[in-house]
């Protein structure tokens, strides 16, 4: 996989279906793990519990939507960037169609198609799509009271960079909550910047150290969590991943 992927046809349908499909979809005559389905819908209500404030939410590598629409429910204004246009393609059209055919595989090259739908529930009018560079906010975007970045850090140039600045679009007391399975390739970040999954003088680096050591002037640590989810190839195979989200919110 390379970063013109998500530019694919075959990534926005992939995408759509991570992010809408119906969870028998996912599962062979019922048959697969449960726990790890509606991933986009799980990661939208990361803020329970820990967000006080409901005026804005961002959501920053939001491919398709599904995340920012179901963060629609509860904020009052929504922006969902990704930096492949592609995908924000595809949430539009999500967002003033509410619903799509998609094929998925079935096996080889037998495919069938499928229907999505928005949540009933979802409040779309709330909700802004732009393309956008993580590592290239625009001031302009201000603060939020919550910010998602689900599965987004171990894709970027320089996760460290990015992180480094991330509270100047947080508003005080806001929440952070960053979900990555911690996959870190070469063709989306160079090995010298990766957060962890290396040895430095011996001893494992892992991404989770630093994360504490990039946040921890602006940020506590709330909670963290293991948020199992899965890609799915085609009938009788998906990708059974594990992120874990850690939770932060804005002290200084």
């Amino acid at each position: 996989m390379s970063a013109n992927f998500y530019e694919s046809n075959k990534a926005v349908s992939e995408y759509l279906l991570f992010h809408y499909g119906d969870d028998e979809t996912f599962l062979l005559n019922g048959i697969g793990p449960r726990e790890a389905l509606g991933f986009a819908r799980r990661c939208g209500r990361l803020w329970e519990g820990v967000c006080d404030n409901f005026a804005r939410a961002l959501d920053l590598g939001c491919a398709v939507g599904g995340s920012s629409f179901e963060l629609s429910k509860q904020f009052k204004e929504v922006i969902g960037i990704d930096f492949a246009q592609a995908l924000i393609d595809g949430a539009i059209r999500m967002q003033e169609e509410k619903s799509a055919t998609i094929p998925v595989a079935e096996e080889g090259e037998v495919t069938r198609d499928i229907e999505i739908a928005l949540d009933s529930v979802a409040r779309p009018e709330r909700v802004g799509f732009r393309q956008g560079d993580a590592m290239n906010l625009p001031s302009e975007l201000g603060q939020f009271d919550f910010m998602l970045m689900a599965n987004l850090i171990d894709r970027l140039p320089n996760p460290r960079t990015c992180l480094e600045g991330i509270h100047n679009w947080i508003a005080p007391d806001g929440i952070l909550a960053i979900t990555s399975p911690y996959t870190w390739l070469e063709e989306f970040t160079p090995k010298a910047l990766w957060l962890g999954g290396y040895y430095e003088n011996g001893q494992p680096v892992r991404a989770l150290d630093s994360l504490k050591e990039i946040l921890q002037n602006h940020f506590a640590l709330l909670d963290t969590r293991d948020m199992p989810f899965l890609i799915r190839e085609h009938a009788r195979k998906n990708q059974y991943s594990i992120a874990q989200a850690t939770i932060w919110k804005r002290v200084n």
